[in-house]
């Protein structure tokens, strides 16, 4: 099964990964694999990669769009790939203030 939960900086998307699914099958870090790929010019993660694990990603799209353009082909990147992971995703959660909320699939 495949999990998306995706949500802001230190709102405990990490500590609800770990009641859903055992540690290895956890992606911890989703949009630093983007941002590492982007700074050493490697090839960036497919959805494909995330088949079977439970994804924790940050939100990185909100606020102000940044003026550097590397810092706004992150973000894009990072976006793009999580509505690919959310597309072949079972079920999708948004983790806010520690409360996690199913935005697709059965809870």
């Amino acid at each position: 099964m495949t999990i998306l939960i995706i949500g802001g900086a230190a709102q405990g998307k990490s500590a609800f990964a770990r009641t859903l699914s055992p540690e290895q099958d956890i992606i911890d870090d989703l949009h630093v694999r983007v941002q590492r790929a982007l700074c050493d010019n490697t090839a960036l993660p497919q959805a494909a990669e995330f088949a079977g694990k439970t994804v924790v990603c940050q939100e990185v799209g909100g606020g102000v769009v940044p003026m550097d353009a590397q810092e706004r082909e992150w973000r894009e990147c990072t976006g793009r790939l999580c509505c690919d992971i959310a597309a072949q995703a079972d079920r999708v959660y948004r983790v806010y203030c520690g409360i996690a909320t199913c935005i697709k699939g059965a809870s």
